[in-house]
């Protein structure tokens, strides 16, 4: 079997901006879509001047400001070499879940920290406001409203599968280093994508290792590869992901510290229902009824005029189809509500 390391060949970086002001984020960034690396727009933060001391020093920072919670910790063993993925077998996963403190956490890898072959340990998604009160206060976000809650992710050399998320995300490098490759939405159909609801952390991922594959078994992921960019984040540096593009992520160093920022401009629900329950109702259908029910959910969702495809029907009777309101919301959960009980009964 041949298999490829795209990391040894040419890849278009990402566009590189620096000193973006919160204006020309939301006025130009944001609206173009599209990822950007912003470079040095934390490197002003205490805990990014902490890492660059020492892995001891950030971690001292860390550990000052815990207050003790358990966060939900990834384990690996050492011949995994940071790769968090599935069971050979996929039905389970290659690492342990367990609820640790970030204080153990960070004193076990500075305690390996120098060992050939470490322990894999990764900590994600801790929210600061729970587990690292004061964080937020002492390295302020200048892009996003203060509302929007850091993120901290802590671990060692580790390398995440290909995924998306629902939200908008800067992703700001703290200690360590990042490499990010990125591919545009419309690639799911060349990144052989595995189950929806059994993952590693919530999202789809690829089956793809970007760093070891197989062409004979994933042929159509050089057509995505045709489209990725790369990211290489220092401290101090951000990238800033749009929804839904996906990301392969690695990350270096004895003690990695990422610090992220999801958050929505509308947020409702998730898509992810919708489209679950789509496949239990659409996706078996004849292929001539499907393709009637497209062109219904271009009407509806997709297509140019979905905001307002009822403008023949008066305020009082538009009901789920009106404009976005607390009325139109209410009606549209009595709706789905009504639907999902004849479809499923007491069941």
């Amino acid at each position: 079997m041949t298999s490829t390391n795209i990391f040894s060949t040419d890849i278009p970086s990402l566009p590189i901006l620096e000193g973006v002001t919160r204006d020309q984020f939301n006025s130009e960034i944001r609206i173009a879509a599209k990822p950007v690396i912003l470079r040095g727009l934390v490197k002003s933060w205490p805990a990014v001047q902490a890492g660059q001391i020492s892995p001891e020093k950030i971690g001292s920072y860390l550990k000052e400001l815990d207050n003790k919670k358990p966060a939900i910790t990834f384990i690996a063993s050492p011949h995994m070499k940071g790769r968090y993925f599935y069971s050979k077998d996929m039905r389970g996963f290659n690492f342990e879940r367990r609820s640790i403190p970030l204080t153990a956490s960070i004193d076990k890898l500075l305690e390996q920290k120098d060992d050939e072959a470490p322990i894999g340990i990764y900590a994600g998604a801790t929210s600061s406001s729970d587990l690292l009160p004061g964080f937020g206060e002492q390295n302020p976000m200048p892009l996003v409203e203060q509302s929007v809650p850091p993120l901290v992710w802590l671990g060692n050399s580790a390398r995440v599968a290909p995924h998306f998320d629902s939200s908008e995300n800067i992703a700001c490098c703290v200690a360590g280093e990042r490499r990010f490759l990125v591919f545009p939405p419309e690639q799911i159909k060349n990144l052989y994508v595995g189950p929806l609801e059994h993952n590693m952390a919530g999202q789809p991922a690829s089956l793809v290792d970007p760093t070891d594959i197989d062409y004979v078994r994933f042929p159509k992921f050089k057509e995505a590869m045709q489209t990725a960019r790369i990211a290489e984040l220092e401290p101090g540096d951000a990238l800033y992901l749009p929804a839904l593009w996906w990301h392969y992520v690695e990350s270096t160093g004895p003690l990695n510290v990422l610090v992220n920022y999801w958050w929505n401009e509308v947020y409702k629900g998730s898509p992810m229902a919708a489209l679950a329950l789509s496949l239990l109702s659409i996706r078996d259908l004849p292929k001539e009824e499907r393709t009637a029910w497209r062109e219904i959910f271009d009407h509806y969702i997709f297509g140019e005029d979905a905001q307002n495809p009822v403008p023949h029907l008066p305020d009082y009777i538009r009901g789920v189809l009106g404009p976005d309101s607390q009325e139109r919301d209410a009606s549209i959960k009595g709706f789905v509500s009504a639907q999902l009980q004849a479809l499923f009964g007491g069941s």
